[in-house]
């Protein structure tokens, strides 16, 4: 029987309890040109100091398409860092406006601290200051939390983001009071991620906005508590915030964009479509972002259905990671059919793919 799970089910799961994927069929010669290909991964994608700059420089407020980034493993379950770089690269040639690690689509739940702490060593070297890079420093308590929030800063990280404490108590004052001892220990911009239950509590904006009002620290959130757009709304007329943001694959992106949003955090495949659609909102083409967001919109829906193992089997295809594989994971999940929707939607979106 073939096991299917949604994309925020596979997120809400455990390595030892999650459905078995394996990696899609098809995409050999006869079929549609993706970007980029495994034999030509290293020439396509290495990055040398000197290189020009994509033309996204960071900025003391952030705003725009920050790519949320997927943790590549070999076939022995082992982290690729050479393709979590290159991912790095793929990302900020793609004009992404900052790039984030480790989070829920980057399984931060299945990392040990030592990966964790040398996954953002690698990425901002990767990065070379070129786009902000915010790392992901969520934990079950805040003594590890401030580990890593405090390495992020000595790295050279642009900011931090976190989850609320997601095991254990999850009133408001335990995540005021976790929220706080980050902030006691870094001098970063702290983005809120408010995803709700189970990875802590959905956070009401009324507490978003006092911490922001509190202390210019806490002014970004990442909202993905529904109704999204609404909230962002809220958080837009309250004057204090200075960036808010959403995720949810940017399913929603536009009509988030008018209550307010200033940028996006979606999985990273596609991220330079997303880019696209994002500078033709700013630039008030809402008709034009709308009609690529249409050709986006299948492989959203894709992904919320089939979850990680799309996103990664996408970059894969894309020339950026060497296997789809997730930790812990073997056997089952997409068919030929499933490949073959992939493929057909992608005929529609690859001239919209700018990054080879």
């Amino acid at each position: 029987m073939k096991h299917s799970l949604t994309r925020r089910d596979f997120l809400l799961q455990s390595t030892t309890a999650i459905g078995a994927f394996a990696t899609l069929v098809g995409g050999g010669q006869g079929g549609p040109a993706w970007a980029g290909s495994p034999a030509g991964r290293s020439a396509s994608w290495a990055w040398h100091p000197g290189d020009p700059s994509p033309g996204v420089t960071p900025t003391a407020k952030f705003s725009g398409i920050f790519a949320i980034l997927s943790t590549p493993f070999d076939q022995t379950d082992q982290v690729d860092w050479e393709d979590l770089e290159r991912e790095a690269v793929f990302c900020i040639r793609a004009g992404a406006q900052g790039l984030v690690w480790p989070q829920l689509a980057g399984e931060f739940y299945l990392l040990s601290e030592d990966e964790r702490l040398h996954g953002a060593e690698v990425l901002l070297h990767a990065a070379a200051g070129r786009t902000p890079v915010v790392i992901g420093v969520q934990a079950p308590e805040s003594h590890l939390a401030t580990k890593f929030a405090r390495h992020a800063e000595r790295q050279g990280a642009s900011a931090i983001i976190s989850l609320p404490p997601y095991m254990g108590s999850t009133s408001l004052e335990t995540a005021a009071n976790y929220y706080h001892a980050l902030a006691h220990e870094t001098k970063l911009s702290i983005f809120i991620q408010n995803s709700g239950p189970p990875w802590g509590a959905a956070l009401p904006t009324e507490f978003v906005i006092g911490m922001a009002k509190e202390s210019p620290q806490f002014g970004y959130v990442k909202e993905e508590v529904a109704p999204v757009a609404h909230r962002i709304g809220e958080y837009a007329m309250s004057g204090v915030m200075k960036g808010v943001f959403s995720g949810n694959a940017g399913r929603n992106f536009l009509d988030e964009y008018s209550h307010g949003a200033n940028g996006t955090m979606p999985a990273c495949e596609f991220i330079d479509v997303d880019v696209q659609i994002g500078a033709l909102a700013l630039e008030g083409k809402i008709e034009q972002a709308r009609g690529i967001f249409a050709k986006l919109l299948p492989m959203i829906n894709l992904e919320e259905i089939y979850g990680l193992p799309f996103v990664k089997e996408v970059l894969v295809r894309r020339g950026v990671f060497k296997t789809a594989k997730l930790r812990g994971i073997v056997g089952g999940g997409l068919d030929d059919k499933d490949g073959g929707e992939l493929e057909a939607w992608w005929k529609e979106l690859a001239a919209y793919a700018r990054t080879q």
